[in-house]
């Protein structure tokens, strides 16, 4: 990667109005290898108005969440972008025992599906956040733009935050996605797990990540939690 190619790329802080081509983005990214996990919560046969909003909705409706996205400044394009979420604090008995309620599949049973998996992921993020975490909730490059820095600059980004908090960092990762975590610092202890669903449901396509954290480094600066 030459410093032209460095240099062409911005880090910026996304916008509502960013999320129909963020969401054009993840899709372009997730669709080869096909992530099941992503599809569940924004299908690729819905109607993108759809799943604009409720990713407006998710977005908007959690405090801790703040969606960064990389701009090629020679086009004007997103060509990455990542949500993170800044828990300072423990999550609430309240936020412990929300379930999210799917109803945009094309039926009951897949829309159950789609709960039993979410409640997976959701979970294991909950039970990191216990002494507080910086989580990475979704992150790719598009497929066209990929090896260009523009995902470590979305990682580095919230684990200078992490290390300035003294917190620790975790992300769900794919196949794909797992060297460039590795390359933050971020850890597998666990190795491939495939999401345990109900008996009726397992004739359905394997849901699976890895669960990698990034230590908590000494707090950089001492006031941080106070200003970030």
């Amino acid at each position: 990667m030459d410093s032209t190619t460095k240099q062409s790329l911005l880090l910026l802080q996304a916008e509502p109005s960013d999320a129909l081509e963020i969401l054009e983005m993840h899709i372009a990214a997730f669709t080869d290898p096909y992530e099941q996990g992503f599809f569940l919560q924004f299908p690729k046969e819905e109607e993108r108005d759809k799943g604009v909003k409720r990713m407006v909705d998710w977005w908007l409706g959690d405090p801790t969440a703040t969606y960064m996205k990389v701009i090629d400044s020679k086009t004007g394009k997103i060509i990455s972008a990542a949500k993170w979420h800044i828990r300072k604090e423990p999550p609430t008995e309240v936020q412990k025992s929300q379930k999210l309620h799917f109803d945009w599949l094309p039926n009951e049973d897949l829309n159950d599906w789609g709960e039993e998996v979410y409640h997976s992921l959701s979970q294991g993020q909950l039970a990191r956040s216990k002494d507080g975490c910086c989580i990475i909730d979704m992150l790719s490059t598009h497929p066209e733009h990929q090896r260009r820095g523009a995902g470590s600059m979305l990682v580095k980004w919230g684990t200078d935050i992490a290390d300035n908090l003294g917190l620790k960092a975790f992300v769900q990762a794919s196949r794909l996605g797992k060297h460039l975590y590795e390359s933050h610092g971020f850890v597998d202890k666990e190795g491939w797990i495939t999401v345990p669903v109900s008996e009726k449901h397992r004739n359905k396509p394997e849901v699976a990540w890895f669960n990698l954290e990034r230590p908590a480094k000494a707090s950089i600066i001492p006031e941080a939690k106070d200003v970030v």
